[in-house]
Order: C-alpha cells, then sequence, then structure tokens
C-alpha cells in the first residue's frame, strides 16, 4: 500500500475519532474530504477494497460528537438562526420534489442524497464554527485546500484535459472546468486574508496558494469563471472597508499581474471569444435560451416541479413543436441555477433558495456594521468580505451554470450563521468584562457578580 494511503487513513481515524471530543475537527475534517475526494486520486485506488464512504462516516462521526458536546456549544439567541430556517424549508421542497418524481433515476437518488447530507453538514458547521477563532481556522483550511487544488491542477496528466480544458480534476462537483473554477475563484478571498497576516510564514502560504490557485483557473479556461470573477474584483472595492481599500487595491493589482504573467495563447483565446466570436457566442447563446423557454414552459405547466434530478429526462417533452433540433435539447443542463431550482423543486423551491440568499447576504450587511464595535474588528470583518465575494462568484455565475446541488455554495451560504454567532458570542463576552470591571465600583458583592454574570 502507498505511503500515502497508510498517511491519509491515519489521518481519518484519528480526525473521526477527535471528533467525538472535539467536533471542529470533524468540520475540519469533512470539508477536507470533499476537496481531496480521495476516490479519485491514485493513492485512493489502493483503499478502493476497503469500501470506505469517507464523508459518511465523518458526518456520523460529526453528529456523534455535536450531541456529545452540545452543552459546551454557543450557538447564541437562537438555536436555528434565519438561514438556517431557509435551509429546514429548501429541503421541505426537496423532500416535496422527490414525491414529485414519476420515474426515479440514479441522478435524482445522488441529488436527494447529497442535499440531506449537505443540510445535516451546514446545520452543524453553524453550530460548531462560532467564535472568532474556529473562523480563522476554517480560513487556513480553504487556503490549504485551495492549493492542494491549485498543485493538483499544475500537476494533473494530459488525461485530465478536455480539448485543451482542465477538466477531471477531484470530485463530483468539480470534474467540470467552470466548477473547479468557479469554485477556486470563491476561496481566493480566504486566501487574500491568510496574506493580509504579518507572519511571513502565513504570507508565504498564500501566496503560494494564490499562485497555484490562479494557474489552475487559467488552465480551466471557463469564461463563466472569468466572468464572475471580474465582477467578484470590481465589487470587492465597494464593500472592503475603507481602511482596507488600499490593500484591495494592492491585491487585486497583484493577482491581475500574476493573471496575465501565468496565461498562455490558449486561454487569452478563448477569452477573447466572449467579445469577439459572434458566431460561437450566438450559437451558444441560441442553445441556452431554447432550453430556458423550454424551462419556462416546464414551470408554468409544473410549478410544483417536476422533481429533483429530473431535469434533463423532462426538458425535452416541453421545447417548443416548431423547433426542428429537438433532439439538441433533450438531456440538456439547465445551465442556469435559478431555473433549474424552479424547474426540479417547484415555486417553493425558489422561494427559499432566494430567501436563503437575501438572509445571508441582508445578515453579513448586519454583521459588517455591527463588527466594528468589538475590539480588533480586522481578522472578522476581512471574512465577511471575503464570505459576501465567495457567494457573488457563486450567485453571478450560477446565471450560467448549475450550481444548485454543489456542497460548495451551500458552505458560503452557512458561513454568515457561522459569523453571526461568533460577533454575538463576543459582544456577549464583552458585555459580561464590562459589568466584571463594573460592579466593584458600585460596591457590590462577589457573590452578586456570579449571579449577574452567569
Amino acid at each position: 500500500m502507498p505511503l500515502r494511503s497508510i498517511v491519509f487513513m491515519l489521518y481519518f481515524c484519528g480526525s473521526c475519532t477527535a471528533t467525538l471530543m472535539v467536533p471542529m475537527i470533524g468540520v475540519i475534517c469533512y470539508i477536507v474530504l470533499y476537496h481531496v475526494y480521495p476516490q479519485t486520486t491514485w493513492w485512493g485506488a489502493a483503499l478502493e477494497p476497503l469500501g470506505i464512504r469517507y464523508s459518511f462516516i465523518c458526518g456520523v462521526c460529526l453528529l456523534v460528537g455535536t450531541l456529545l458536546n452540545l452543552n459546551r456549544l454557543r450557538f447564541g439567541r437562537h438555536f436555528v438562526s434565519g438561514v438556517e430556517w431557509g435551509f429546514a424549508v429548501f429541503i421541505f421542497a426537496v423532500l416535496v420534489s422527490s414525491v414529485m418524481v414519476a420515474e426515479w433515476n440514479p441522478r435524482s437518488e445522488v441529488a436527494l442524497d447529497k442535499m440531506l447530507k449537505v443540510f445535516l453538514f451546514v446545520f452543524m458547521l453553524s453550530h460548531v464554527v462560532v467564535t472568532r477563532h474556529r473562523l480563522w481556522q476554517l480560513t487556513l483550511v480553504f487556503t490549504l485546500v485551495s492549493l492542494y487544488l491549485g498543485y493538483e491542477a499544475k500537476n494533473a496528466p494530459p488525461s485530465a484535459f478536455n480539448q485543451n480544458r482542465l477538466d477531471g480534476l477531484g470530485g463530483p462537483d468539480f470534474r467540470e472546468s467552470a466548477a473547479l473554477a468557479i469554485h477556486l475563484f470563491a476561496l481566493i478571498p480566504f486566501v487574500a486574508i491568510v496574506f493580509r497576516q504579518r507572519s511571513w510564514g502565513l504570507k508565504s502560504l498564500a501566496f503560494l496558494a494564490a499562485g497555484f490557485s490562479i494557474n489552475a483557473i487559467l488552465l480551466c479556461r471557463a469564461r463563466t469563471a472569468f466572468v464572475s470573477g471580474i465582477i467578484a474584483g470590481t465589487l470587492a472595492l465597494w464593500y472592503i472597508p475603507k481602511r482596507h481599500r488600499r490593500w484591495a487595491v494592492s491585491v487585486l493589482l497583484i493577482g491581475l499581474c500574476g493573471g496575465v504573467f501565468l496565461s498562455d495563447s490558449y486561454f487569452r483565446e478563448r477569452m477573447v471569444t466572449i467579445f469577439s466570436s459572434a458566431e460561437e457566442r450566438d450559437k451558444s447563446s441560441a442553445h441556452r435560451l431554447l432550453i430556458w423557454e423550454s424551462a419556462w414552459r416546464m414551470i408554468q405547466g409544473r410549478p410544483m416541479g417536476v422533481g429533483i434530478g429530473r431535469f434533463e429526462f423532462e426538458i425535452g417533452h416541453y421545447a417548443p413543436p416548431e423547433v426542428f433540433i429537438i433532439a439538441e435539447t433533450a438531456r440538456r443542463d439547465a445551465h442556469n441555477t435559478y431555473i433549474l431550482c424552479a424547474a426540479e423543486l417547484g415555486i417553493i423551491g425558489l422561494a427559499s433558495f432566494l430567501g436563503i440568499i437575501g438572509t445571508a447576504w441582508w445578515t453579513l450587511g448586519r454583521l459588517s456594521r455591527q463588527v466594528r464595535t468589538l475590539e480588533n474588528p480586522d481578522r472578522l470583518e476581512l471574512i465577511i468580505f471575503a464570505n459576501r465575494l465567495s457567494l457573488l462568484v457563486y450567485l453571478v455565475s450560477g446565471f450560467f451554470v448549475s450550481r444548485l446541488y454543489t456542497e460548495g455554495m451551500w458552505l458560503f451560504l452557512a458561513l454568515p450563521a457561522c459569523i453571526d454567532r461568533a460577533v454575538y458570542n463576543e459582544v456577549r463576552e464583552h458585555a459580561g468584562q464590562a459589568v466584571i470591571v463594573e460592579l466593584p465600583q458600585l460596591g457590590w458583592n462577589p457573590e452578586a457578580q456570579e449571579v449577574v454574570l452567569s
């Protein structure tokens, strides 16, 4: 058995065991498994005979560890936040749509299994990652996995490329070039936070992670990710706190220079087609418009949805009768996250999905103002800022690709609930410290202090 396989198994078994005592270890392990996805690696093939469901086992250990340590978790004013209520309604829509499925297929089963798993994970995530320190740990994990994906992309074999585009790296969520590029773009803001730190070790880690990630994005040659990254980078100058704006401009310029330096002729030629290749653009747009028109007919005819995982199997039946290329429409992806949500999960699913997005965005806006009252707000401000940009990348790209059942997007949608609880806990601790200082001055006795602070 390869040494890397042995090391991974030791890490996996150790993390699952430690999760029972420290749930945060399980959160980190789950995120690492999501990005590494040993099932598709050469060293993971040696472990395949064992038949281990890594994410499932890690998730079960995380659930048990969370329940065992529930009395130690500081989940703030509400056990279920606004974002989490949105998740609950969305999962209800998923379950309803599963009943609507006339004929089950592997895609429906995979999508339903994945969304139930995602719901459980993000609910535990938002109750475990509830302090500034744990948010920082999560930021470091994002940096490390972006370095890993970038390094794997740099050393990817020729078989991982399809039409000169990196198209076979990582797990199912990253098998397509656009999906990998979008996720790497969403991770880069967190990498930038690590680069902001004074430690030269952290700066070096972030520099390598950013360099490898940008190189991987260029190898993907995904126009959707490129447009989303440009929009997010432009809006970064609006959402960054003013005292960090000069730093943000510097980081964007460094990233732009690095992208120009690492880009090759294949990438530049493909990006130019966004503006110059009218024939290719018109053909792609015509196909998308045809699919969206057919999807609109589907939504009108089945407002409660056609069922989870059924879009590709149903879209051909709703194409306009006068369209002679119906064969090209059949079994086609929606190429739009929001249309896919409405078509498969119905109006309830779309309303809950948009509600989650709106609540998450509103929560980040409220927290960006609230953290200014805390001591040393910089790190929390930057994490809020990074979360905004990661959401922007996914939400903008969602107009052109289907990311509804992507775990990475739901991870970033759940982060506002984590930050909300972390800020609340700091505010409460600060208020408690203020009471400790003030009570002796008023002549209160120590016993009264303990009663008040408890």
